[in-house]
């Protein structure tokens, strides 16, 4: 099989100096963040798209690959315009440029090297079905900011446009994923926060963190960690966690963290509770690991009267 990143090396080599702008192309497309947009998933499968049609990868090819979603950032509206800057920038190439423009599929290619690149661009979307639901779930997971509702709309909106099977649309649009809600005051959210969250993340399709604001307390509130959840849905309740659970309209488990047995004696109590207002309610509690069982907010804000809670926040 052809080491596809080895031929981006070598094609790299030509026009760029520093071996370390070279490694941190490849670091950039890895960030944790890419589940779709990173090299292993989308920048490998182009190449080998273009050897599996022929389609001669010249230089220019090659540079236009690996440089057309080298900014991603799914919060953003730019991406194509920053990886374009970013390129020429390293590279003075004005057909890679442009091709690289050309990705924002809002106009027409203006070059055969635009045309070819939106092809190998966008060609999931026309593979086999197995392709193009395993991309469109990823696609999901870098969304997670966005309330699902919503975002089923709107990727079936693009969908459309860009003239996908109808049944494929349905297929994505249909889909039911696992999600969790992790509720707490976070005040402040703190390193044993991040511990179960973390663990959410492999047990759920989408983990949103939900926000309860209880007006009674005085405490100031913290802000979020904005890095650390930077990707991920937030939400702020004031009410009832049943209430804002109902105020949706699809399935959520609620996500208790759990330190020791006294927090698991009391999660059951509360989960009675719970079971009495929302008879159909799904928790599951997950366990923080040894060493953040003896972290709590409470304990936090006392430390920061002493400049001493920093250690213990994201």
């Amino acid at each position: 099989m052809e080491n596809f990143k080895d031929l981006a090396i070598n094609v790299l080599d030509k026009y760029i100096d520093s071996v370390s702008i070279a490694i941190n192309i490849f670091v950039k497309l890895n960030e944790p963040h890419r589940h779709y947009h990173n090299w292993n998933v989308h920048i490998e499968y182009m190449f080998k798209i273009a050897r599996k049609l022929n389609i001669e990868l010249t230089d220019e090819l090659i540079l236009a690959i690996i440089f057309h979603d080298i900014i991603y950032d799914p919060l953003a509206k730019d991406n194509e315009v920053k990886s374009a800057n970013f390129f020429y920038n390293l590279i003075k190439n004005d057909n890679v440029y442009n091709a690289i423009l050309d990705t924002t599929h809002d106009h027409e290619p203006k070059s055969e090297l635009g045309k070819t690149l939106c092809f190998l661009d966008l060609y999931n979307l026309y593979d086999t079905f197995d392709v193009f639901y395993d991309n469109s779930y990823k696609i999901f997971k870098e969304y997670q900011f966005v309330e699902y509702s919503i975002y089923k709309e709107e990727r079936k909106k693009l969908l459309e446009k860009l003239n996908v099977n109808p049944d494929w649309i349905n297929a994505v649009y249909n889909f039911r994923p696992n999600i969790g809600v992790y509720p707490g005051s976070y005040n402040p959210y703190h390193i044993g926060h991040e511990n179960i969250r973390i663990k959410a993340d492999q047990i759920f399709d989408k983990v949103i963190i939900a926000r309860g604001i209880n007006p009674s307390k005085n405490n100031e509130i913290k802000p979020l960690p904005s890095d650390a959840l930077k990707y991920y849905q937030v939400d702020y309740y004031d009410g009832l966690l049943t209430d804002y659970l109902d105020s949706k309209d699809y399935e959520m488990t609620v996500i208790r963290g759990l330190r020791n047995g006294f927090d698991l004696e009391y999660e059951m109590n509360q989960y009675q509770i719970l079971k009495d207002l929302k008879p159909n309610i799904k928790v599951v509690s997950l366990f923080a690991d040894k060493q953040f069982d003896h972290i709590s907010s409470s304990a936090i804000r006392a430390l920061e009267k002493y400049g001493k809670g920093n250690n213990y926040l994201i």
